[in-house]
């Protein structure tokens, strides 16, 4: 029950009381001017029975006159105050320090009736009617946690308060040694604190200040407000006087999992709903809760706003009759002198309504023995029921699976560690909430970030890695393969294309094209490489072992040797020669260069060898230039045959046509004549 002064709690139960009532919305006022008319509706029982561990919004309806909407989701709060312009200096019996009684209002303080939001909103004519909830509609959201599990319940009712921006008061306490196994997948906020106030042997509510509280159930609580005759206009009780005696929780509603703890009939047994309780806990809430009693009934009262859902209240009924009509035995009457029999009950439902006056109406609803007992289902009941045996819901948890229609398909861990989502658009497996598998349809795209392993199989299309290890057997139809691709051993079919990297153990094809570099620590390579473009830096017969053939793409371009310094090769030589074939030979050589493109074949040699055929050049077909005679020697004489001729007065010619090459004499006879054959 909400505190109130002593002159309110007198005022309240005057039969000439008058109300005061206001509404602050976002931090303006409105009084009885705009007011039309607001009713309230607090439940902690949602159903046609006993319930615990609830956590249901109270609603607040609101009609005002104005000429211009509220915005949305605007804070509401409606209060109520008595009227005290009627009240003499003769009345007020109250302790002079106990009294906060503003001199100019003549009312007593205001009581707040909650604090709502605004939801919903209609205008007809100039009145508008807005539909407003309290902040525990915000817990309507799921919940992930980011505390490490298993946590305690206190842990994950804090990390939600702070998370949602709630307070709680004292009323608030959980038993510290009560612990959350995993994070709880697929619930709202709000489920969840409902569980852990049940698991607690209480229901959750919103308090008139905004403040969240407890309301804890024991048997034998007394009542915190007493009425009257008086206070009430009708009271009609609904069924005989209830009473618990057994709890039974279903802690796996799949399975149909139970805990139980005490004994009795369906009558007597409170039915839960609680993933989250042991049978501990189940021990300790039979204790708190075995014999618990309210008599069920519905009651118009007078209106006592202070008053709080799940309250215990006591009223008083007259009840007699003639003793004719008694038809009991005397040690059984129980019959009060006065006539008046004293009742206790729950506030498990209440609402207020105020146009002018305030109504209130209370509720304490429970199922009937022959309910209880024999559980009736009409033809909807059962076809609801076949439902939900047979049929999958959207956004229900089976067994960590969920169907939605915004993600399709999603498995998810309690602990949110792992989650698969699937669907037409995507398949997304998370770990730890990054994307470890990812493949995105529209863009026709697998990401992998992990290890990659195959005993056997075939890729086709283009495999690319940045580098890596792979084991096992690799099979391309084609494709381009770019990074480290590493092998201990295995077949490779199909065309392997690399812009570079090492290729370690053992390469066999049928065929295919390799680009790139091929390098191999060890192995042997099996089979035939037919490709109508092989591409290369270097490729040898041996590797330094001889004899020995390669062609590199450094300054040699072609060689063959059969030792270390004896072979031939074919090269370019940069910037000195165009190109060059040597003949190597024990650290001698001769070499035949093409120096430029206008002076002709050149031969050359080592130191050993210059004297033979040094700058001897050689053009076309019919051209043999000696560039200095002085150079062109005889290997007798030392003499140059340039010197020679010119001291004997002899010409040498040389005829393209009959390939005669003739020596003259000074007066034109022909002294010899050699045949070079073409």
């Amino acid at each position: 029950m909400y505190p109130i002064s002593p002159i309110f709690a007198d005022y309240i139960k005057r039969h000439d009381r008058q109300f005061i009532v206001k509404v602050v919305i976002d931090g303006t006022e409105y009084t009885s001017a705009q007011i039309v008319e607001f009713s309230l509706n607090h439940l902690l029982a949602g159903g046609d029975n006993f319930e615990l561990g609830t956590a249901i919004p109270s609603d607040l309806t609101l009609k005002l006159r104005l000429p211009d909407p509220i915005r949305p989701n605007a804070k509401v709060v409606p209060y109520l105050a008595l009227s005290l312009e009627s009240m003499s200096w003769l009345e007020a019996e109250y302790p002079w320090e106990s009294m906060d009684i503003p001199w100019i209002s003549g009312a007593t303080e205001w009581l707040p009736l909650g604090e709502f939001y605004i939801d919903t909103r209609q205008k007809i004519n100039d009145v508008w009617t807005y539909t407003c909830f309290d902040k525990l509609i915000t817990a309507n959201v799921p919940y992930i946690s980011q505390l490490s599990y298993p946590t305690t319940q206190k842990a994950v009712f804090d990390e939600i308060c702070n998370r949602l921006g709630f307070t709680y008061d004292s009323s608030v306490v959980i038993n510290p040694s009560y612990q959350i196994q995993a994070g709880p997948a697929g619930y709202t906020c709000r489920q969840v604190l409902a569980y852990i106030a049940g698991a607690n042997s209480a229901s959750i509510f919103m308090g008139k200040d905004g403040v969240m509280r407890f309301k804890r159930f024991s048997a034998g609580a007394p009542a915190v407000f007493e009425m009257t005759t008086a206070d009430y206009i009708r009271v009609k009780q609904t069924n005989p006087l209830k009473t618990f005696t057994r709890i039974v929780v279903t802690y796996n509603t799949e399975e149909k999992l139970t805990y139980e703890a005490g004994s009795g009939d369906e009558n007597h047994t409170l039915y839960l709903e609680n993933p989250f309780m042991t049978q501990a806990q189940v021990n300790a809430m039979y204790v708190a809760l075995n014999g618990l009693t309210y008599l069920p009934l519905t009651m118009d009262s007078r209106g006592f706003p202070q008053l709080d859902q799940g309250d215990v209240i006591g009223f008083e009924q007259r009840e007699g009759g003639s003793w004719i009509d008694t038809n009991v035995s005397w040690m059984d009457m129980d019959i009060p002198w006065d006539g008046i029999q004293r009742y206790t009950s729950f506030i498990l439902r209440q609402s207020y309504s105020f146009k002018g006056g305030l109504t209130h109406k209370i509720e304490a609803p429970s199922q009937s023995e022959q309910r209880s007992e024999y559980k009736i289902e009409g033809s909807l009941t059962q076809q609801v029921n076949k439902l939900n045996k047979e049929n999958v819901k959207f956004d229900k948890s089976y067994y960590g699976i969920t169907h939605s229609r915004t993600e399709g398909i999603v498995v998810e861990r309690e602990d949110h560690k792992s989650k698969l989502t699937l669907n037409s658009d995507k398949m997304d497996w998370q770990v730890n909430g990054q994307s470890s598998l990812y493949y995105d349809a529209q863009a026709n795209r697998l990401k992998f970030t992990g290890h990659l392993e195959a005993a056997t199989g075939t890729f086709s299309g283009d495999l690319k890695a940045a580098g890596g290890t792979f084991t096992g057997t690799l099979q391309g139809v084609d494709g381009t393969f770019s990074g480290s691709l590493q092998a201990a051993t295995g077949t490779f079919s199909g065309n392997l294309s690399a812009a570079g990297g090492t290729f370690k153990g053992n390469l066999s094809a049928a065929g295919g094209t390799f680009t790139g570099t091929l390098v191999g620590v060890d192995g042997t390579f099996s089979g035939t490489i037919t490709a109508s473009t092989i591409i290369s830096s270097e490729i040898m017969t041996s590797l330094g072992g001889y004899p020995r053939a390669e062609m590199s793409s450094s300054n040699r371009m072609f060689s063959v040797w059969s030792s270390s310094n004896t072979g031939i090769e074919m090269r370019s030589t940069g910037s000195n020669y165009l190109s060059e074939m040597r003949f190597s030979n024990g650290g001698s050589y001769a070499t035949m260069s093409l120096p430029s493109s206008g002076t002709g074949l050149l031969l050359d040699g080592s130191s050993s060898l210059t004297a033979e055929f040094s700058n001897i050049y050689l053009r076309g077909y019919n051209s043999v230039t000696v560039p200095s005679w002085s150079t062109f020697r005889s290997t007798y004489e030392g003499e140059s045959i340039r010197s020679a001729l010119d001291r004997l007065a002899i010409n040498l010619t040389f005829d393209n046509t009959t390939r005669n090459l003739k020596l003259w004499s000074q007066g034109g006879s022909l002294l010899a004549q050699v045949n070079i054959p073409k």
